[in-house]
């Protein structure tokens, strides 16, 4: 008898433990939720990070909350949210970088090798950078590529987490009967109803058989609604979170710069792209090795590694025949991008290869790692 009593009490308290981590947890996610939609009230502008140009310090799926400020006030060095001058009804989330002409602003992405070629109008501005709520806006992000996997998973993660925290519901609902029989008892020496003595009100009680079994059967009917609930309450958790970060985006994408044309005799030349790509997982760390084959007299100025417009890498010099890229949180976890590379004379003198290699972000303790 002591054996089996002390085994129900590891089980109760196993429950109880289980249970209140997930009410932690739960509570966790609506703070980050709270922080990434409450400041709207004051007028500020929370939008969700689309892409990867803000990395390291703004990732993919983070929720930026913005404060309106006087353009007139603005400086080199905040983070802003302005409309995106090259996509109209889009917004961009990139850094002030340098003042531009007639008071217009120059910004650059963080992840960027150069400024964006399209100044900003200071007017466009819709404010500063104040608050980041880290990952909370990643099944807005699940939503708009349409990676359903992702967000199911999410989602059913998020019904598991609230139904986890009614695993000692039964146990509270217990105590709570007991502690309502006890307080239901007839005081000593009291009546019953009628006038019986309360010794004889007492004895029927106890000798119902029927009592426990409407108890227990009431127990679990109360359980099963819970349960219930909890999954619906997830639904309905999940469907408002994205209902109230969907209207707003910010796109953060890379542009190449504008240069002068250099004060040099022309020469007839003919730009050369880069040629049988191959990918190369490194040892002992996380990234891969891009090598290609470059069949041209003419030393470039630099090459780059490209996701479509994006670029990922550059050389340091154009003697190079590879590059290595360990940003994970550039791309997406778990799908597979095809990379190309760029050849750069000077300026806007580029060839792309046809040739491709494909890489794909895979998840390691705690990081993100890029592998063939």
């Amino acid at each position: 008898m002591a054996a089996t009593v002390g085994t129900g009490g590891l089980a109760d308290w196993s429950r109880i433990v289980v249970a209140t981590v997930a009410r932690g947890v739960v509570a966790a996610l609506l703070g980050l939720a709270f922080w990434a939609v409450a400041p709207a009230v004051l007028g500020w502008q929370p939008t969700t990070v689309m892409t990867g140009s803000m990395a390291p310090r703004i990732h993919v799926g983070d929720v930026v909350v913005s404060r309106p400020v006087d353009p007139l006030s603005l400086h080199q060095g905040q983070v802003l949210l302005f409309d995106d001058p090259d996509q109209a009804g889009h917004l961009r989330l990139h850094r002030f970088d340098a003042p531009g002409v007639d008071g217009a602003i120059v910004t650059k992405g963080d992840a960027n090798p150069s400024a964006d070629s399209s100044p900003v109008a200071r007017e466009a501005v819709h404010g500063v950078a104040m608050v980041r709520v880290p990952a909370v806006g990643l099944p807005v992000v699940w939503a708009r590529e349409g990676d359903w996997a992702h967000l199911g998973l999410a989602a059913a993660a998020l019904a598991v987490l609230l139904v986890l925290t009614t695993l000692d519901s039964a146990l509270r609902r217990c105590a709570s009967s007991a502690t309502d029989v006890d307080g239901d008892a007839s005081p000593p020496g009291g009546g019953g109803s009628g006038g019986e003595p309360a010794g004889e009100d007492e004895e029927a009680r106890l000798a119902s058989p029927t009592t426990p079994r409407r108890l227990h059967r009431r127990l679990h009917r109360r359980a099963r609604r819970r349960r219930t609930t909890a999954a619906v309450s997830a639904a309905v958790i999940a469907t408002s979170t994205i209902g109230l970060m969907l209207p707003a985006e910010a796109v953060a994408a890379p542009f190449r710069s504008t240069t002068a044309s250099p004060t040099s005799s022309l020469t007839a030349t003919t730009v050369v792209a880069p040629t049988a790509l191959t990918c190369t997982n490194t040892s002992g760390s996380s990234g891969v090795v891009i090598g290609w084959s470059y069949a041209s007299s003419e030393v470039p100025e630099k090459f780059e590694l490209m996701y479509g417009s994006t670029v990922l890498a550059t050389t340091t010099a154009g003697t190079q025949r590879s590059v290595t890229y360990d940003q994970g949180a550039l791309l997406a976890l778990g799908n597979r991008y095809t990379l190309t590379v760029r050849t750069t004379l000077a300026g806007s003198w580029t060839a792309t290869s046809t040739s491709t290699t494909s890489v794909q972000v895979t998840a390691l303790v705690l990081a993100s790692a890029v592998r063939c």
